[in-house]
């Protein structure tokens, strides 16, 4: 049996969790378009569209979903391929695939499980909303603990939920949960914007499924403020994307920049509860523009991610809502899915060139 096999099978199940939990997201919101049907016995051409465009985004996923369970799968089979640099030690490179990393898997751990309890009692006991206590965690952990800040962020996801769904105890659970989730799925899904949320998304849902807690839900934003949530999404994808890569301000605090901005500023703009949904979409959106190069070289490709980050926060509404980190998960499955289309069509261009010759790659990686 391969030496490094447990880390693997802890890869794998990881990538098959958070893949699921993208699908449910998605696969749901396009239900959901596709059963609003008018008295007269049709659907409203708005409606058709968001179905075909979730259902398409579906597909995209599960593509992309599955080349990175097929490079899983490969080191499951084979053990790892890779060597270590001239002068490194075996021993090294073996910790390099081991299952437990410490103290730095402890230390991260740790600081989800406390980035969850801050957040929630920033939110709640101070009473400054989700996402503004969300962002100031961010913005304190990018500047103060650099090293340890993408996990404290991951767990302000889960002190985003809300206190309808959990007291303490509830966000005590879902934090650990939640630490376990990003220590094991350490090796999967990098570089796409929205993991740290559904890292958060998946403690919540465990904690609550333990808990025997009833999941929330409300109705479909109206299309009267649809509009508006595209524009918005699309602007905080964009803007988060350039912030992090061009300005060179790193993914975490890009986002809690963005978001904070959105939490102040547009609950005054807007009125407090437009406002406060429009931020929250913001910030959505924003967990979509933290995805690194790795995964999109340029921000334009953050447009049709903002679009179906909208899309899926109305749809995806009635729904298990009230956990921290569905809108991360929302993000996650809008560049998983925009990643898989590329995919999907850069493999048709490749068809197409071994029947009619050379052309240019559409690939965005």
């Amino acid at each position: 049996m391969n030496a490094h096999k447990p880390s693997l099978v802890t890869a794998a199940l990881s990538f098959s969790v958070f893949g699921a939990l993208a699908l449910i997201v998605y696969a749901g919101g396009a239900g959901v378009a596709a059963s609003a049907v008018w008295p007269e016995g049709f659907m409203p051409t708005e409606q058709v569209l968001v179905a075909a465009a979730l259902g398409l985004w579906v597909l995209g996923l599960v593509y992309a979903a599955l080349r990175e369970g097929a490079t899983v799968l490969q080191q499951l089979r084979d053990g790892p391929r890779t060597t270590a640099p001239e002068g490194a030690t075996e021993r090294a490179s073996a910790a390099a695939l081991s299952l437990i990393e410490f103290p730095t898997d402890a230390l991260n751990f740790l600081a989800v499980f406390v980035g969850a309890v801050l957040t929630y009692w920033i939110s709640v006991d101070m009473a400054v909303g989700a996402v503004v206590a969300s962002a100031l965690v961010g913005v304190c952990a990018a500047t103060l603990f650099k090293a340890h800040a993408v996990p404290a962020f991951a767990g302000s996801f889960v002190g985003m939920a809300s206190p309808e769904l959990f007291g303490y105890s509830g966000i005590l659970l879902a934090g650990a949960i939640a630490g376990l989730a990003f220590v094991a799925s350490k090796r999967v899904f990098n570089g796409y914007g929205g993991k740290l949320g559904t890292t958060a998304w998946a403690g919540c849902l465990g904690a609550a499924l333990l808990l025997g807690q009833p999941m929330l839900s409300v109705p479909v934003p109206a299309w009267e403020i649809g509009g508006l949530l595209v524009l918005y999404s699309v602007a905080g994808a964009v803007l988060t994307f350039v912030l992090s890569v061009r300005f060179a301000q790193g993914p975490v605090m890009a986002s809690s920049l963005v978001g904070l901005a959105a939490g102040l500023i547009l609950p005054s703009f807007h009125g407090p509860a437009l406002g406060a949904t429009l931020a929250v979409m913001v910030f959505c959106a924003s967990f979509a523009g933290m995805s690194g190069t790795v995964r999109f070289r340029h921000a334009r490709f953050m447009v049709p991610a903002g679009v179906m980050c909208a899309l899926a926060f109305m749809y995806s509404a009635p729904f298990l809502g009230g956990a921290g980190g569905k809108l991360g998960t929302i993000a996650f499955g809008s560049v998983i899915g925009l990643h898989g289309l590329i995919g999907i069509a850069e493999r048709l261009r490749q068809i197409v060139l071994a029947q009619t010759g050379p052309g240019t790659s559409v690939a965005g990686r």
